[in-house]
């Protein structure tokens, strides 16, 4: 486990001129000042804009933000305020007790290709305060296809690139990074105080170490799954449905515990993630790619647009389980082909 690539944040009224000056003073720091418009905005927003309700600011008044990374400073409001802002117009599609309940639900997300998309989008609905992400791999240039990156993050941890990204919206969150990936050893802390976790890792074996621990400790589990041009989501609520089998039924308990003793080669390995999905749901084109991973193509195929699509998904599955809303174990198909009408 590794918490890094975190902002020093300088709080309005803990800190003094010397202490943000040693920040100033940094080699080729790059300083952006925004704190006068946020401020003009929140005056804006709560309707306060005549003169004797505007004091006179003060370059000491708001927060630091120091990137390292980029070696930037930022000058913004308070994380009250932003928090304030951030949120305005999601009013009131969610109210503010509930955007209260969403910023406190401890969200933990395992593979972070598609997944670095919904902890994006999770985060831009004012959700989890608290995030933990996991995820070994390194970024690599097939993966820009669905991966909100920069050629020059190639070769940097995905749990990195992300983290910076998610801080860069929101520096008071607290991330917790496993960048080395999970195991045996550290599923349980990577689950540990988490209120739903957003499965979406290739390994059939952790997938199913995941769910066995999400079991003990009751943690509803998320799989979204691009599909060409259609997401399949599947829900395991641990949660509420305790006797709910793993992948909802769709592999035996024999099975499972085979793949989880190394008894089973990689062709039926193979097998057992096609039987999950359901080789019915898996168009000819994606199902005769599928047979190029290793030749033509560096692993499965996915579209951006698709992903995109599952974000949303996923961060509406997340707030109707955050809120106490309906969502029953199961499997649903988001077919984009359905929405089209060719009559």
């Amino acid at each position: 486990m590794i918490m890094n690539n975190q902002p020093i944040i300088l709080r309005e009224g803990s800190y003094g001129e010397e202490e943000l000056q040693k920040l100033k003073d940094k080699p080729e720091v790059k300083i952006f000042d925004i704190y006068s418009q946020q401020k003009e905005e929140l005056l804006s927003v709560k309707k306060s804009q005549n003169k004797s309700s505007k004091k006179k600011l003060n370059l000491i008044d708001g927060d630091w933000v120091y990137y390292p990374w980029s070696n930037t400073l930022l000058h913004t409001i308070s994380e009250k305020d932003n928090d304030f802002l951030k949120t305005n117009r999601n009013r009131n599609i969610i109210t503010l007790e509930e955007q209260e309940k969403l910023s406190n639900f401890t969200i933990a997300v395992a593979g972070l290709s598609v997944g670095s998309n919904i902890a994006t989008t999770l985060l831009y609905n004012g959700f989890a305060k608290n995030i933990k992400l996991a995820d070994f791999d390194a970024l690599e240039t097939t993966n820009l296809n669905r991966v909100r990156a920069k050629l020059s993050d190639v070769g940097e941890k995905k749990s990195d690139i992300l983290s910076r990204q998610l801080y860069e919206i929101d520096p008071y969150i607290n991330i917790t990074q496993f960048s080395e990936g999970l195991n045996k050893e550290n599923v349980a802390n990577f689950l540990d105080g988490v209120k739903i976790v957003f499965e979406i890792i290739d390994d059939l074996e952790m997938k199913i170490l995941i769910r066995k621990e999400a079991q003990e400790l009751k943690i509803p589990v998320v799989m979204l799954t691009s599909i060409g041009d259609s997401v399949m989501i599947d829900v395991e609520r641990y949660d509420l449905e305790p006797e709910v089998k793993i992948f909802n039924g769709l592999v035996d308990e024999k099975s499972i515990e085979d793949i989880l003793a190394k008894k089973v080669s990689k062709e039926d390995l193979n097998k057992y993630v096609v039987k999950i999905v359901g080789s019915q749901n898996i168009p000819e084109k994606v199902m005769n790619s599928l047979k190029e991973i290793g030749k033509t193509l560096s692993g499965r195929p996915q579209l951006m647009s698709t992903v995109t699509v599952a974000s949303g998904l996923a961060v509406f599955i997340a707030r109707k389980i955050a809120l106490g809303e309906k969502v029953p174990s199961g499997r649903s198909i988001f077919n984009f082909e359905d929405i089209i009408k060719n009559d």
